[in-house]
């Protein structure tokens, strides 16, 4: 980390809070075990550890009092450097004693001006905080309360708080990088919540839990091989819901493929889009980009009355109604009508 991006980072520290700056032995400092960050790359900590000992640690640590000892609020990394590389002396910025739940709110504030902490850890912290303003409030605090607290935005609060709620082995692939974070998000919203909200005897069929795993282990096995393409499962199951609606029969033909993108561990997403509701998701963008067309007509019209730009408007509008009839009348033709 360079020095200036180091520097920058006192402020947030001492924000608000009275602190002194000396010099500690590095022995009466400890690690803050509740640190949400739990993951220390050992190229970054290879790369900080040749600045600090060409140059010393120029950014002072920030720590609070706890009996006789210092925990660490922000610097681990550069202590951790100092320590193996056996400096006995460490500047430290010394705060007053604080809670668990100050601390996390101050390292969440701390940690939006660097490099952001990875997914797992994030989420743990986020879970404890949430923990401890339960403890003390008696009741959990919302989305939005956590987003004010935290700074971060509501949409990773929320995915974060979706995240603990994995299995712990989902939560190791997310951890590990095998599979992202967003894969998992974007299978709660374009699968399993489109399921429940449009085709819910399915997911009672099959429980949450499988419909979930079939599509992780398509992931794993390189039959998913990207996050985007989670977004193709439901347009299959809004227009398997409307389909259903208007047969009168609570059955679709496209439930087949829902089914087949369940129990088929060979069965691709493109596959049962392309086959199913492609077309369909094309006109459906056309009717709305059709209409949002007019639209924009309709005020360009009223916006340019009695100006020399309106009549460009209505010129491009004529164009635009030439261009298609003559598209309708060549499609006719060919196809005999």
């Amino acid at each position: 980390m360079s020095v200036s991006s180091e520097t920058e980072v006192q402020k947030p520290a001492s924000q608000n809070v009275t602190a002194e700056l000396r010099e500690l032995n590095v022995s009466d400092v400890v690690p803050n075990e509740q640190n949400p960050r739990l993951d220390f790359p050992q190229d970054e900590l290879d790369r900080l550890t040749d600045s600090i000992d060409l140059e010393g640690v120029l950014v002072p640590i920030v720590v609070y009092p706890k009996g006789d000892k210092f925990v660490l609020v922000d610097g681990e990394r550069r202590f951790r450097c100092a320590r193996d590389l056996g400096h006995s002396k460490i500047p430290a910025l010394i705060t007053k004693e604080r809670s668990e739940r100050e601390v996390l709110q101050q390292m969440f504030n701390i940690h939006l001006i660097r490099e952001p902490w990875r997914d797992i850890p994030t989420a743990k912290a986020l879970q404890r905080l949430s923990d401890e303003i339960k403890e003390s409030n008696g009741q959990e605090p919302n989305d939005s309360e956590m987003r004010d607290l935290t700074g971060l935005s509501i949409e990773r609060v929320r995915q974060l708080r979706y995240v603990v709620t994995l299995p712990e082995q989902w939560q190791t692939y997310i951890r590990d990088e095998t599979i992202p974070l967003n894969f998992f998000w974007e299978l709660k919203k374009n699968v399993i919540d489109a399921l429940r909200n449009n085709r819910p005897a399915i997911l009672d069929e099959y429980g949450e839990d499988r419909v979930s795993g079939a599509f992780v282990q398509k992931r794993l096995d390189q039959v998913i091989t990207d996050t985007v393409s989670l977004r193709k499962v439901s347009p299959i199951i809004k227009f398997a819901a409307q389909d259903a609606e208007s047969n009168g029969t609570g059955n679709s033909t496209l439930d087949n493929s829902i089914r087949e993108l369940i129990e088929k561990p060979e069965a691709t997403i493109d596959d049962a889009y392309e086959e199913t509701v492609q077309m369909m998701v094309e006109v459906d963008k056309l009717g709305r980009r059709t209409s949002t067309m007019v639209a924009v007509f309709a005020r360009l019209l009223t916006k340019t009355a009695n100006t020399p730009d309106h009549d460009e408007v209505v010129r491009l509008g004529r164009d635009l109604i030439q261009q298609v009839s003559a598209l309708i009348s060549a499609d006719e033709h060919n196809n005999g009508n």
